[in-house]
């Protein structure tokens, strides 16, 4: 665990804008639990002592209010890692407000005021990096909390706290405050059927927000009056709605709430543990996350059923809260009242692990090394880690920046992996965890795959900005480094992400010791009229391109005349058609034609790899197909393979990634691994497009005909059809590799297929093969396969999986 003693630990009091000072003692892991944050009572201890710390008005020597903020904007992204590593009060939501008169008054944010009610302002949604409200829609204010109500169909769509609270982990990391709602609706349930109520008013009131909303369903006009309030001091939304059938019919539907809060396990009452389903009655429903501890609960005499369920554990639904299990009877009408409050869930907190595990890790040179920690208890298939815990340890796995490790592990046996990426070897642990006697491990982990030139990107990353994703870009920089990805791409669903300025403040402290250089970009993700989801990168903060009403070619001239040097990808194009391009387009798999009117072509990269297919190849191997018709047609449309990570675990940063062959870099024009990470992002840019690049899982494949490899042109010889393919692929020790294959063409025509022995050494695979190009073809890509999974990936039965971008032959 890193070491931030002396460390000032700035916090910012954002409706005055002052700014207080928090001098640390260091703050060892073993006084937090593993599910990031303080959960014990010695972490909510520690985190209230910090509180009494930060309670004097300003800090001398910091040149006031505006330079005191800057301070602040410097070291958020660190504070953020701070937390991560056991700082602050993740499961426990904010602090108890102190009462006026008590001793931990005495600011003035801690003064009452009356909340606000008034349109949105264009500086309101400056504060969001993301936001669905637009310019005069109904906004509340209290002193705690900003909410907002979309007037055109009076969704809930914007609740974010004013005043952060030393944040927790997932909420640091970014200067701009983070929304903690997706959506909040009324619907109206017929068997699996939800039909959504519509606003035909919404409008300021008395202080809150009225929304008047209808739905149709089954003949009969169902409405809904909901009015919406903050708690003028507690960090809370106050919801009533009245349900009726529009004649005093009876109603047979179920009524009720839909709402999204994130891709965070759901907490309900009496289930002591997190599901990834559950339809029953329950007194409240929550998620531990961005901004503390967010639950609803029904207040009064309102009964609650819920009902979500998850497609695939990391990727939660939406939750359907019912206040009617029955409907309405003829002549009646139901009155749901209930509560969006941020405080600490009620349930028990797990008893804290009494052992501890201390690794060293290093680089081959005895170099600090970020590193990624697999943990497995012997004799017990379960995770070790909440899934949504920090850095310190989330599912299987923790993470370090500098090479330095404290697990708080229970008393056994233990088994660890550690790995730094594709490129370095792996060491094995077995550990048995004693009370209160601390094992020390030292772990050296040397490059053995050797790729100059070559820059490992990671071009789909997810942070909290994101409305689906919860961790700090903090975290996430960790995380990345972790894994040996060289270049990362912030990718925000409309939100343009910097992760610079974080992997500087955690570099500069001694937080980070692994390079790597990052790319602003965002995940246009289309709303209204849905068709798809297209990464663009490099883009400036607030440099945000359209995403709503409109049209491909709307988007793609929107990129181009923003960013004309920018890369615009088209992210799994095969999925569901409101967020896939190819599905929503009907493009045929045969001829790579579209057959609905609209598309536009003219993108440059597509991902024909994401990090939810890598549990199954055959999800990968027909885009693959897609990819391969698509450059049949004279598109030099370049492939990726992206994580699409929107947490720590379940989909893991790097996996996949591409490798740019961004050229040497240095004097003397040579490339070295060592210099790889300093490449001009301009020629990474340009090597992506010119599709110099290979995409993998694992497997490294270096592939040239006549010493030209992919995205690059070779003649052959007097326009012969016959060439030779030099072939090697490497992989370090703990990657299986057992198959290497040959394409050729849109239509994929086999020229070669080879199962190769699996081995520890390095290099598998080495031939020059002699191949015949068929009648039409004119490029090849090669393909390399493991037969066992990953035993770094979360998923334990991703295989790896690596294929080049086409070396493209002329006759």
């Amino acid at each position: 665990m890193s070491d931030f003693n002396g460390l000032q630990i700035l916090g910012w009091n954002a409706p005055e804008r002052r700014c207080f000072e928090y001098p640390l003692k260091v703050v060892k892991a073993h006084d937090f639990s593993a599910g990031g944050g303080a959960r014990g009572g010695s972490g909510w201890g520690a985190w209230r002592r910090l509180r009494r710390l930060g309670s004097a008005a300003g800090s001398p020597g910091f040149g006031g209010a505006s330079r005191g903020v800057r301070w602040v904007r410097t070291l958020a992204p660190l504070l953020g890692l701070v937390t991560t590593l056991g700082i602050g009060p993740a499961a426990h939501g904010a602090p108890p407000t102190p009462k006026k008169g008590s001793a931990e008054a005495g600011t003035a944010d801690f003064v009452a005021r009356p909340v606000e009610a008034r349109p949105a302002r264009a500086s309101d949604l400056n504060v969001m990096r993301r936001t669905f409200a637009t310019p005069g829609d109904p906004t509340l204010k209290s002193a705690e909390l900003t909410l907002m109500v979309r007037r055109q169909d009076g969704y809930l769509t914007e609740l974010w706290r004013n005043r952060p609270f030393l944040p927790t982990a997932q909420a640091l990391g970014t200067e701009s405050d983070l929304d903690a709602l997706w959506q909040l609706h009324q619907v109206a349930s017929v068997g699996d059927r939800d039909h959504a109520f519509v606003a035909t008013s919404t409008k300021l009131e008395r202080g809150g927000i009225e929304i008047e909303a209808e739905v149709t369903v089954s003949g009969q006009r169902l409405l809904a009056t909901t009015r919406i309030e903050l708690h003028p001091t507690l960090p809370k939304a106050l919801l009533r709605t009245r349900f009726r059938e529009a004649n005093g019919g009876a109603v047979s539907a179920r009524l009720g709430d839909a709402l999204r809060w994130g891709n965070l396990q759901y907490h309900v009452s009496g289930l002591g543990v997190p599901r990834m389903s559950y339809r029953g009655k329950a007194t409240w429903v929550g998620r531990r996350g961005a901004q503390g501890d967010l639950l609803l609960r029904p207040t009064g005499d309102t009964a609650m059923h819920l009902d979500y369920r998850a497609r695939i554990r990391g990727f939660q639904g939406p939750i359907k809260a019912h206040y009617t299990a029955r409907g309405i009877p003829r002549g009646g009408e139901l009155v749901a009242t209930r509560e969006l409050s941020f405080e600490p869930l009620p349930i028990a907190e797990p008893q804290l692990p009494r052992g501890e595990v201390v690794l060293s890790i290093r680089d081959e040179r005895g170099a600090k090394l970020a590193a990624k920690v697999r943990v497995d208890k012997v004799g017990s298939a379960a995770p070790v880690f909440d899934e949504d815990g920090g850095l310190e340890g989330a599912d299987r796995f923790a993470w370090t920046g500098n090479g330095e490790l404290s697990l708080r592990l229970h008393p056994g046996r233990y088994r660890l992996l550690v790995t730094a990426g594709p490129e370095r070897d792996a060491e094995r642990f077995e550990v048995t965890v004693k009370e209160g006697v601390p094992a020390a491990l030292k772990a050296t982990l040397p490059r053995v795959v050797s790729t100059p030139g070559w820059v490992g990107a990671d071009l789909h990353l997810h942070q909290s900005p994101s409305v689906d994703a919860d961790i700090s870009l903090a975290a996430r920089v960790v995380s990345i480094a972790a894994e040996g990805v060289e270049l990362a791409a912030a990718t925000d669903h409309y939100a343009v992400t910097d992760l610079e300025p974080v992997r500087r403040a955690l570099a500069r402290e001694g937080v980070l010791a692994t390079a790597l250089q990052t790319l602003p970009g965002t995940e246009v993700s289309t709303l209204g009229a849905r068709f798809g989801h297209f990464n663009v990168f490099p883009l400036k903060p607030g440099q945000d391109i359209i995403y709503r009403d409109t049209t491909p070619r709307g988007i793609f001239e929107d990129v181009r005349r923003k960013a004309p040097q920018a890369v615009l990808q088209v992210n799994h194009p095969r999925w569901d058609p409101i967020i896939s391009y190819f599905s929503a387009y009907q493009v045929s798999e045969q001829t790579g034609l579209p057959g609905r009117p609209g598309y536009d072509p003219g993108f440059d990269t597509l991902e024909v790899y994401n990090g939810d297919d890598a549990r199954d190849l055959k999800r990968v191997r027909p885009v693959l197909k897609d990819w391969l018709t698509q450059l049949g047609l004279g598109r030099r449309i370049a492939a990726t393979g992206s994580s699409d990570s929107h947490k720590l675990a379940i989909l893991d940063p790097g996996l996949p990634r591409t490798y740019l062959r961004c050229g040497p870099v240095g004097p003397g024009g040579q490339a070295s691994d060592d210099t790889d990470v300093k490449a001009k992002l301009s020629d990474c840019m340009a090597a992506l497009k010119a599709g110099r690049a290979i995409v993998t899982s694992g497997p490294f494949i270096h592939a040239t005909v006549d010493g030209r490899g992919p995205g690059e042109t070779v003649k052959l010889t007097s326009g012969a059809a016959r060439f030779s393919l030099d072939i090697e692929v490497d992989a370090a020790p703990w990657i299986s590799v057992s198959q290497v294959e040959v394409l050729a063409g849109s239509r994929g025509e086999r020229l070669h297929f080879e199962l190769v022995k699996e081995t520890r050494a390095v290099t598998r695979y080495r031939r020059r093969l002699s191949l015949t190009l068929p009648q039409g073809a004119d490029f090849v890509v090669v393909l390399a396969q493991g037969s066992r999974g990953l035993p770094n990936a979360s998923r334990e039965y991703t295989v790896p999986f690596a294929f080049t971008n086409p070396i493209w032959l002329e006759r």
